[in-house]
């Protein structure tokens, strides 16, 4: 194993689709960030598609997060605040709310530990320092909130080199005693174009990400061994 940096950030989404929050240390079972994406809304005017930012931008106007107390049948609750300062849990108050945001019917779904979270690809998504400043650059914004790309584990790279990350496809990373398998890239939609903040659109990121590297943003990987991890955890890829 070769060292290639360490984790700066690690973000948790408890709602697939919201904002989500930043933890200082997480475990990591066999589905990636224990809690990660498990509870979700499926849009019944879509067929039961899942609920997404990309057809319902609004949606990134909500913050969930989870409290601490879990077991092994049943994830720890959640706490959404959205837009209004309306604070829920999960219930029919949140889902009523976010139908209107929505402004469709919805079919709110909850997972097991046993299941694990709704994740999009894989199980969790790597994203580097280097690539979040060469994008930033060529679409010609100050900064980009790593949040506009969903990803859960932020790493700062030893070598400033944008997209490294594409030498670890097909290779393994230990990040403290967990062990994942990069399988490949993140192909971008228009998710990325969304402020995590203040929701405002700026189109030049997912064109960015299009014309420099073929519309990917980072790296799905799935969990070979499970552990956990916490910011400043020195992060290894296998030669």
């Amino acid at each position: 194993m070769k060292r290639v940096g360490s984790l700066e950030s690690i973000f948790r989404h408890p709602v697939k689709a919201m904002r989500g929050e930043q933890l200082i240390a997480s475990q990591v079972d066999s589905f990636g960030l224990y809690g990660d994406r498990s509870y979700y809304f499926l849009d019944e005017s879509r067929n039961g598609k899942y609920l997404s930012a990309d057809v319902v931008p609004a949606l990134l106007g909500y913050e969930a997060t989870m409290s601490e107390e879990g077991n092994e049948s049943d994830y720890p609750e959640v706490h959404v605040l959205a837009r209004d300062g309306s604070a829920f849990t999960w219930g029919e108050d949140l889902f009523s709310h976010v139908a209107q945001t929505a402004k469709r019917p919805v079919l709110p779904m909850k997972s097991t530990p046993q299941e694990g979270g709704k994740n999009w690809e894989d199980h969790i998504l790597l994203v580097t320092d280097a690539s979040l400043r060469e994008i930033a650059r060529l679409a010609e914004v100050e900064e980009l909130d790593p949040r506009r790309f969903r990803g859960n584990l932020v790493i700062v790279l030893d070598d400033d080199e944008p997209f490294a990350e594409d030498k670890w496809l097909g290779k393994q990373i230990q990040v403290n005693d967990v062990l994942l398998q990069v399988n490949k890239h993140c192909e971008r939609c228009m998710y990325v174009n969304i402020d995590p903040d203040t929701l405002q659109m700026n189109k030049a990121i997912l064109k960015t990400c299009a014309k420099r590297h073929d519309n990917h943003f980072g790296v799905y990987a799935s969990v070979i061994r499970t552990g956990s991890v916490t910011v400043g955890d020195e992060v290894f890829v296998s030669e």
